[in-house]
């Protein structure tokens, strides 16, 4: 939660914690028990939004390290590959062309590599466990190009899920000002002869000011 919403949050906070103090003052139905409903509904909500925007924020963070970790081993999977069919050039000819390792490491080039690979050794199989590797090594390779796509995905979901609970907080805030606005005027207009609770709703609809950048001190001389 930006630190804009976050403040209006914490006004909307001290609204309803003088509404509650002051309900008997407000009857059911009433203009001023109306829009403190609609005050702590918009708490409510803001509150979901922030978790949800955390809860986006981490998903997204741990799709990313997990799929560093799948690349990290894919990688590892075709340098196997890559040294098996160097190996075997003699054997089966064009071998140590096909099975190259990108130069480029980016994780687009990685993929498309590791995909060529997985199609490149269905015939092959045999020949690469007779230089050593695993028997399920092209199933644990399709595997890993899988889980990386689908880290990929899970990485995007939460992306979109972060943004758009980070739109809708502040939507929320903004209903929720308009509805302090009403919810001002008319606490001010019931407490109109009544200064020690018109004291207390000021305090209560304060909104605090966002604090002011720190100017660099200048160095002595």
């Amino acid at each position: 939660m930006r630190d804009v919403e976050r403040r209006k949050l914490e006004k909307f906070e001290r609204q309803e914690a003088f509404m509650v103090d002051n309900a008997a003052d407000f009857a059911v139905g009433s203009p001023g028990n109306a829009a403190a409903v609609v005050n702590r509904t918009i708490i409510a909500e803001m509150n979901a939004l922030a978790a949800e925007q955390v809860s986006g924020g981490s998903s997204a963070a741990q799709a990313v390290g997990n799929k560093d970790e799948d690349l990290d081993e894919l990688w590892q999977m075709m340098k196997n590959m890559n040294r098996a069919a160097n190996a075997f050039e003699d054997e089966i000819e064009g071998s140590d062309l096909k099975f190259r390792l990108p130069r480029n490491r980016s994780e687009q080039n990685v993929l498309a590599a590791a995909r060529a690979y997985y199609a490149d050794s269905e015939t092959l199989v045999e020949t690469f466990v007779e230089y050593g590797l695993k028997p399920n090594f092209r199933d644990a390779l399709g595997e890993k190009i899988t889980s990386i796509t689908e880290q990929n995905s899970n990485a995007d979901s939460s992306v979109e899920q972060r943004a758009g609970a980070t739109g809708g907080l502040l939507d929320a805030a903004q209903r929720g000002m308009a509805n302090a606005r009403k919810l001002d005027a008319i606490v001010r207009i019931k407490y109109a002869e009544n200064a020690q609770k018109l004291a207390a709703w000021t305090v209560a609809a304060h909104l605090d000011r966002a604090p002011k950048p720190k100017t660099p001190s200048t160095p002595p001389t």
